[in-house]
């Protein structure tokens, strides 16, 4: 029986499916250490809140019954700000975090897209070469049907 002419482009689309599956593979990685990261990013903001309150009582209790000058009063309300101002950036990289997050969701849908995509082009193929040996077989079939009729045997 003949080749399938269309044998190597099977090979492609079946490597084309191949790299859209690992493709997929890496994008929920990705979308697992983007939620990781969220899930980490939040203890830390949690940890820093806690830090935070611990720090300001600290920084209370050593300025308690002590004469300032209003400069060292203004740092002090400087450096408590600046607890706060830390809370403020690890929120913003909270909201970073969660836009990563987003992001790897639409890529692995877009992922799955491709992979689905790479499967029914292979699966197209796939369907002709079935549909192509078949016939193949049928014009086989047909060759011998007529090779036979062709062979008569001779009477003695």
């Amino acid at each position: 029986m003949a080749t399938y002419p269309l044998a190597r482009l099977i090979g492609l689309r079946k490597h084309r499916q191949d790299d859209a599956s690992r493709l997929k593979s890496l994008a929920q990685k990705k979308l697992e250490q983007s939620k990781n990261a969220v899930i980490t990013k939040k203890k830390e903001i949690e940890e820093y809140k806690i830090w935070k309150e611990e720090e300001v009582v600290r920084r209370y209790d050593a300025i308690m019954f002590k004469q300032m000058t209003s400069e060292g009063f203004e740092s002090f309300k400087q450096g408590i700000a600046n607890l706060e101002f830390g809370l403020l950036k690890l929120m913003e990289e909270l909201e970073e975090c969660k836009q990563d997050v987003d992001t790897k969701k639409n890529d692995l849908l877009q992922a799955e897209a491709e992979l689905k995509e790479a499967i029914a082009a292979l699966n197209k193929l796939e369907e002709h070469r079935n549909m192509w040996m078949e016939s193949q077989r049928i014009e086989q079939e047909r060759a011998e049907e007529k090779e036979l009729e062709d062979f008569k045997v001779k009477k003695v």
